[in-house]
């Protein structure tokens, strides 16, 4: 008795195997982030401008464009590390920061040419209805030459000697008018003690003393 012949079973079919995946795909870098610091860059830098013409805060104007230019040298460093995308972002935020502390700037050195000069303006004498009070004191035992006023524009006077204070008022309706007193002795030969104060609305914002000459700067807002 015959018996069929065996044959080896027939291999299972299967699909197509996948095809492999390359080095390339498997490496694929990850997009680059959004450059968020060249976004807040931008916004400080345009927050600078605008609060540079606003003479009750244009203080704050150096210290936007500061943090503006900080974080758009951090936004371009990201960028070219190919961490985060936006360079171009990140350039504009560096420009418009550095130019918001340029204006910043010229404003208050020349606030004539901008039509704010009114706004910080020291009114010597005192001005009726203006907001802050300044009052300049000098003490001097042997007589002094007193300068006051601000950088830009100061008044000239007389301290006889005497133990009592002499006064300089003067008044100013907002902004801040960066304020100056100097007092030397007006006869190098005498032995003098001087002291000057600045006093603003009835508070002590700068103060000084010397043999020869005193000064007295203060910023005030």
């Amino acid at each position: 008795m015959t018996s069929d012949p065996r044959y080896p079973p027939a291999p299972a079919r299967h699909g197509r195997p996948p095809a492999p995946v390359s080095v390339t795909q498997r490496r694929a870098p990850a997009r680059p982030k959004p450059n968020f610091f060249a976004a807040i860059a931008l916004v400080c830098g345009l927050a600078a401008v605008a609060v540079a013409f606003a003479a009750s805060y244009n203080y704050l104007a150096w210290p936007l464009a500061g943090i503006g230019l900080i974080l758009a040298i951090v936004g371009l460093v990201q960028a070219g590390r190919g961490v985060m995308r936006g360079r171009g972002l990140a350039v504009i935020g560096l420009l418009v920061s550095v130019a918001a502390a340029l204006l910043s700037g010229a404003m208050l050195l020349f606030p004539a040419a901008f039509g704010s000069a009114g706004s910080i303006e020291l009114h010597l004498p005192p001005v009726p209805g203006d907001q802050h009070s300044v009052d300049f004191v000098v003490t001097s035992t042997g007589g002094a030459t007193v300068r006051y006023g601000t950088l830009n524009d100061q008044r000239t006077d007389s301290a006889l000697p005497s133990t009592d204070q002499w006064h300089g008022k003067a008044s100013y309706n907002g902004g801040a008018p960066i304020l100056s007193l100097t007092a030397d002795s007006s006869n190098a030969g005498v032995s003098n003690q001087i002291s000057c104060s600045i006093v603003v609305d009835g508070k002590t914002v700068a103060e000084n003393s010397g043999t020869t000459i005193a000064l007295c700067t203060a910023n005030v807002g």
